[in-house]
Formats: structure tokens, C-alpha cells, sequence
């Protein structure tokens, strides 16, 4: 049986009176989260994938605030030798108002891993640039895909702040089983996001074919 630490029972005893504020239960560094080790990127090209539950959405510079997210379609590919993704979204960017947007960018594999994939998006038309972070966190290729970020570490003890962690869930449909949902919301637990994500309901698409 594993031992609990002193520091670790105070903790958790905190946290079910409801008196933590500032002790952090997570102790999930970035550089220990492990990716899909197997993965391969080819075989997550094959066709586009459809966002359907996330957290939070990722600060683009230009853009103050972000209210809703109801269609998000995302292809990864090559062009020549290069690693590319689109993605195209349909983003609330004031109370009632919302455009669809595309992205077009370039991926780049960390740490010789291609699971640790970095994105750099340019929109065409604004020349508006932006750059984050996607871990694979795994993938059946077929229908579902957990994707990963953490957009900034604690500079002493390598762990994510919490308002920087980032969760995407992916699917080549719109919809997940529940044995999807449930292995979806555990391995968002591992990486110390809890709570409850955000669906998006793509009931209004964007009407845009998405192509390399």
C-alpha cells in the first residue's frame, strides 16, 4: 500500500473542508506527462478531426476574449516535407456574434517525439500569428484523440500553473461513447484538469471544406 505523506493528508483533508486556497493537490510535472509513445503521425492524417470537448480556450494575441465555440475541424498533413495543420472554428467573439475562422500552420515535433506536437498557426487573411503547444495524449486513430498543453511551467518545481493547463477532446465523428467520455475524463485527470469540460455541438458548422 502506498504511504500518504503528512503534507499530502493535511492536503486532502483541506481540500474536502473546503479551506484550500493555495496548497496544490497536483504534483503532475510537464516533463513527466507521458504522450502515446507509439504514436504515428501519418496515421492521425487520414482524415479531419472534430473538436468536441475542451476546458479553455488558448489566449490568441489580437483577440480580447472568446465567448463560444460551436464548430471546430481540424486536419493535419503534409505539404512536401513539411508537417502542416488547418483548422477551421466557429468562435463567439462578442455576445451574439460569431464568424468562422481558418488557420493554417506548421507542426513541429519536440524532444524527437512526434506525439509532442507544436503548432504554429498564421491566419491568411490578417496575418495574425499564434503558437501553442498539442500533446498527443493518445489516440485510437479511428474515433478519439486527447490532446494536451500546458502554456506555462512553475519556474522551481517544473509544474504546470493551473490556469495554463489545456485539454482538447478529439473525434472523427461528433459525438464520443460513453467508454470514450469516461477514458477521456480520467486522462484529463491525470494531467490535473478536473473540471468539468465544455462541448462544443457543431449544429452549426462551418460551411468550409477543409483541405491541405
Amino acid at each position: 500500500m502506498m504511504k500518504m505523506r503528512t503534507g499530502n493528508i493535511i492536503s486532502v483533508l483541506l481540500y474536502h473542508l473546503g479551506l484550500l486556497c493555495c496548497v496544490r493537490l497536483c504534483t503532475v510535472k510537464v516533463n513527466d506527462i507521458p504522450v502515446q509513445s507509439d504514436f504515428i503521425y501519418d496515421n492521425f492524417t487520414e482524415s479531419a478531426w472534430n473538436t468536441v470537448k475542451y476546458n479553455r480556450f488558448i489566449k490568441i494575441k489580437g483577440i480580447p476574449k472568446l465567448y463560444s465555440n460551436s464548430d471546430q475541424t481540424t486536419l493535419f498533413g503534409w505539404k512536401d516535407a513539411q508537417p502542416i495543420v488547418t483548422n477551421i472554428a466557429r468562435f463567439g467573439f462578442a455576445p451574439g456574434r460569431n464568424m468562422c475562422v481558418s488557420d493554417t500552420g506548421t507542426v513541429e515535433f519536440l524532444d524527437n517525439k512526434p506525439a509532442k506536437m507544436f503548432l504554429k498557426y498564421r491566419n491568411k487573411k490578417t496575418g495574425q500569428t499564434h503558437e501553442q503547444n498539442q500533446w498527443v495524449l493518445y489516440t485510437d486513430y479511428k474515433n478519439l484523440a486527447i490532446m494536451y498543453a500546458c502554456e506555462d511551467k512553475l519556474q522551481l518545481d517544473g509544474l504546470c500553473e493551473s490556469k495554463h493547463r489545456y485539454i482538447w477532446i478529439l473525434a472523427k465523428k461528433t459525438t464520443l461513447t460513453e467508454a470514450e467520455d469516461q477514458k477521456a475524463k480520467a486522462m484529463a485527470a491525470s494531467v490535473c484538469i478536473t473540471e468539468t469540460l465544455k462541448s462544443i455541438d457543431h449544429k452549426h458548422p462551418c460551411n468550409q471544406q477543409i483541405t491541405m
